[in-house]
């Protein structure tokens, strides 16, 4: 079981950074550099789904990553607006 929380959480940190090499990203203001976001998160994933490939079969292995990274970038952006607008809402 520690084999899937660890490939599921690479393949999140990887779609995470993914999303941050993105110059629409609304989680922060600032700019993160795009080729190292994007290689360091695309490795992140990959390293991920070999590790989930250890744990479980192929077909199975797959979707578990694929149901993560799109977890991370659906919900990613609600929570960040959600705590936007409540910050806003307390002025």
């Amino acid at each position: 079981m520690t084999m899937f929380w660890a490939g599921a959480l690479l393949v999140m940190a990887g779609a995470l950074m993914v999303f941050l090499s993105s110059p629409n990203q609304s989680l922060t203001g600032a700019a993160f550099p795009r080729r190292a976001c994007g290689f360091g998160g695309g490795a992140a994933m990959l390293a991920g789904q070999g590790v989930l490939l250890g744990w479980a079969g192929p077909a199975t292995a797959v979707f578990i990553a694929l149901t993560a990274a799109s977890l991370v970038w659906s919900v990613v952006p609600l929570i960040v607006l959600w705590l936007r607008m409540r910050q806003e809402a307390r002025r």
